[in-house]
């Protein structure tokens, strides 16, 4: 039960914490999506993770919270071999995971009122230490991959509907750098599994630029005209809705960034929940180049 607490705890730690950075990107609907995604790799990973680093400590006095915490932090960076620049967030779930189960075992032993300054002092370096694994598991693999920027994206004039934008996708261009932005050319493309539909058609963009850490709250979105000129969009008139990674027919995945663009329902409501209808295209969409492995 006490591990179930720490993974519970460390989800809503994580979740509130997503939800606040970004919270001026209408971070709202990050924190049910962040702390699903959290209480599953930490219920599923971390828990038998944290039984395991027990088990290697159990007989240890001295530097048994070190190893401890460095056996967290080893299998979260491990995540890397799966989750790639993913890997930053189950590190940081170990760090506070070993933390709360660390606190919560002492409190169960010795009570609410008990205060051990040298106890919470040895943690709380621990704590530390792990702090430098998260950067390194944070830059160091990420030497070989584009630094987090900050797009524009170029989408058809009178457009309205799901935009995703596809990295690393073999033979297609790199994005193009205009003042400090990766230009991002939308394309308007046709669903074969929505044909005749309203939502038949679709934004989108492949790119041999790897997946990166985009920095949302900077981006420009641009109605372009057949002249090529631009007209600004609206912050109201965008609803980030996550992205993910789509298996190719090769076996290789990619990574995507998608986003609802709208001229007609702008506002508040539009920028924290979308439309329902532009959501149910995005997964219609997800759907289709995962079984059809089709971003060549």
């Amino acid at each position: 039960m006490t591990k179930f607490k720490a993974a519970l705890y460390t989800s809503l730690i994580l979740s509130t914490f997503m939800m606040v950075i970004s919270i001026t990107d209408g971070g709202l609907w990050i924190f049910p999506i962040v702390l699903i995604y959290a209480l599953a790799g930490n219920v599923a990973y971390g828990i038998p993770v944290s039984l395991l680093s027990d088990w290697l400590t159990k007989k240890m006095w001295k530097g048994r919270l070190m190893t401890a915490g460095f056996v967290h932090a080893l299998f979260g960076g491990l995540t890397y071999l799966v989750i790639e620049g993913f890997a930053w967030f189950a590190v940081i779930c170990a760090v506070i995971f070993f933390f709360i189960d660390e606190w919560l075992k002492r409190k169960h032993e010795y009570g609410v009122d008990f205060d051990n300054k040298r106890f919470y002092l040895k943690l709380g370096s621990v704590v530390i230490v792990l702090a430098i694994v998260i950067v390194a598991v944070n830059w160091i693999p990420g030497n070989d991959r584009e630094e987090g920027i900050k797009s524009k994206y170029l989408i058809p004039k009178g457009y309205e509907g799901t935009i995703v934008v596809f990295y690393g996708v073999t033979g297609r261009p790199a994005l193009e750098k205009e003042g400090g932005f990766a230009v991002v050319p939308v394309e308007i493309e046709s669903l074969p599994t929505l044909m005749r539909t309203d939502i038949e058609r679709y934004g989108t963009y492949r790119t041999a630029t790897k997946d990166q850490v985009l920095q949302i709250s900077q981006n420009q979105y641009f109605y372009v005209d057949e002249e090529g000129n631009r007209v600004r969009m609206e912050e109201d008139c965008i609803y980030h809705s996550g992205g993910g990674n789509v298996t190719r027919s090769d076996g290789e995945e990619m990574m995507y960034d998608e986003f609802q663009v709208t001229n007609s329902v702008c506002g508040e409501d539009f920028t924290l929940h979308g439309n329902e209808r532009y959501s149910a295209q995005g997964r219609e969409i997800g759907k289709y180049y995962e079984e059809q492995g089709k971003l060549d």
